[in-house]
C-alpha cells in the first residue's frame, strides 16, 4: 500500500525530530549505565594512546571539609573536547566519594551528585568543578575521568594526582 506524498512527509519529519532528540539527550548528560564503567555508549571502543586531557587538583594536604576545584582541560589549549564524566574515589577504598557543589551538569551513581558531567555537546577548553569530601574525611582522593573528544573518540582512564585531606 502506497502512502500519500503528505503522509511520507509527516513520516519523516516525526522521525527526524525523534533522532535529534536521540542524539541530544546522549550529548547534554551521561546516562546511568555508564555509572559503573565510565564509559559512554557510544558503540565505540576507547582511545588506547595516551589521552590529551589532564585532571588537576591543587597540591594537598588541604584541611578536612575543604571544597576544592577539580579542572578537565586538554595538555595544551588547542586540545579541546565536548563531553566529560568525573568521579572521585577514595584511595584507601577504591570506591566513589564526595559530591560535586558545582558543575555543569551532576549525576546520582552510588550517592548523591557523585559524577560530574557535561550538559551540551559545545566544545570546551577546560571545566572547573567544585567537589566536596564527605563531612570529617581524611584520607587521600583520586579522581578520574572519561573525556569524549567528539563522538565516537574518547579516553578513559584520565587520573589526577592523589590529593590528601588532613
Amino acid at each position: 500500500m502506497s502512502r500519500s506524498p503528505v503522509a511520507k512527509t509527516a513520516f519523516v519529519v516525526l522521525l527526524s525530530s525523534f533522532l535529534t532528540t536521540s542524539v541530544k539527550a546522549m550529548s547534554d548528560h551521561v546516562p546511568a549505565a555508564a555509572c559503573t564503567t565510565m564509559i559512554p555508549q557510544h558503540e565505540a571502543d576507547p582511545q588506547t594512546s595516551a589521552a590529551p586531557y589532564v585532571l588537576k587538583v591543587p597540591a594537598g594536604p588541604v584541611p578536612v571539609d575543604s571544597v576544592i576545584n577539580v579542572v578537565v582541560s586538554g595538555v595544551d589549549p588547542t586540545v579541546m573536547f565536548k563531553g566529560f564524566f568525573v568521579k572521585g574515589f577514595d584511595d584507601a577504598t577504591g570506591k566513589p566519594t564526595g559530591m560535586f557543589t558545582e558543575a555543569p551538569n551532576t549525576i546520582d551513581c552510588d550517592s548523591t551528585a557523585d559524577g560530574a558531567t557535561h550538559a551540551d555537546g559545545l566544545l570546551k577548553e577546560s571545566v572547573v568543578l567544585a567537589w566536596k569530601p564527605p563531612a570529617g574525611f581524611q584520607g587521600s582522593v583520586t579522581f578520574m575521568a572519561t573525556v569524549v573528544m567528539e563522538q565516537p573518540i574518547f579516553w578513559t582512564g584520565v587520573v589526577s594526582d592523589s590529593i590528601s585531606f588532613a
